[in-house]
């Protein structure tokens, strides 16, 4: 494994306001570590160790998911991505 500097991550937090005040059960937190759709749960260190076309299309089924899951999001319109160091 090559180190980039760059951390792989597959957590989404959902929030969802009505009037302005967080809806019942929000905010929800989504994590791509565990098993979804037809993906078993894998290990941080998994997810570190496998290819870039791997993690690439185990991201894009997870924004799928979490899609499925929360009717009308558009994560791709409205995420806000978060880097923590």
């Amino acid at each position: 494994m090559a180190l980039t500097g760059k951390k792989r991550s597959l957590t989404l937090e959902v929030s969802r306001t009505v009037a302005g005040v967080a809806a019942d059960g929000y905010p929800k937190v989504y994590r791509g570590l565990n098993a979804f759709g037809s993906f078993a749960a894998i290990s941080a260190d998994q997810m570190a160790l496998m290819p870039v076309a791997d993690y690439e299309a185990r991201l894009a089924a997870f924004e799928s998911y979490v899609q499925t899951q929360e009717p009308g999001l558009d994560i791709a319109a409205t995420c806000t991505v978060q880097a923590y160091y």
